[in-house]
């Protein structure tokens, strides 16, 4: 994982749309995976370390990225975990995230992680403007513990 990501407290996360997030083996890359206009990222297979408490709502934000919506009213795009996918049907949308069950937009969880201000490096996804700037942060999941 890149040195460069910080823990910090307190955040909200964001869900997404039905497709999967690459990033299953030990050397795949982070991938960026758009569905029904919606982009969303996954991280590259890791061992977690971040020890940021995530707590959050999962949103639409800038671009239509997949964001965190915060308590300090700030969002933050959202690196998912490896082998989370993508859901959507019946009206909701969410992120599936292996071990945890699904995220939906909407709905509050709370996640360790950290956060990172891009590039990320590493193998991780690349953010492109259109979802943030160089100067803001991205929330990177490692672990989504409860909903």
């Amino acid at each position: 994982m890149p040195s460069c990501l910080r823990s910090r407290v307190s955040a909200y996360v964001l869900v997404l749309p039905m497709a999967f997030l690459p990033g299953c083996g030990e050397d795949a890359p982070g991938r960026s995976v758009e569905a029904n206009g919606v982009i969303t990222f996954g991280a590259p297979d890791a061992d977690g370390g971040r020890d940021a408490e995530i707590i959050g709502e999962p949103v639409v934000g800038r671009g239509q990225c997949l964001a965190v919506q915060t308590a300090e009213n700030q969002r933050l795009v959202v690196v998912w975990p490896a082998g989370s996918e993508l859901k959507t049907g019946g009206g909701t949308t969410g992120v599936e995230v292996p071990g945890a069950g699904t995220v939906q937009v909407g709905s509050s969880f709370t996640a360790s992680g950290g956060y990172a201000t891009p590039p990320l490096g590493d193998d991780m996804p690349i953010i492109p403007e259109t979802c943030a700037s160089g100067t803001e942060e991205v929330a990177v999941i490692d672990d989504v513990r409860r909903q």
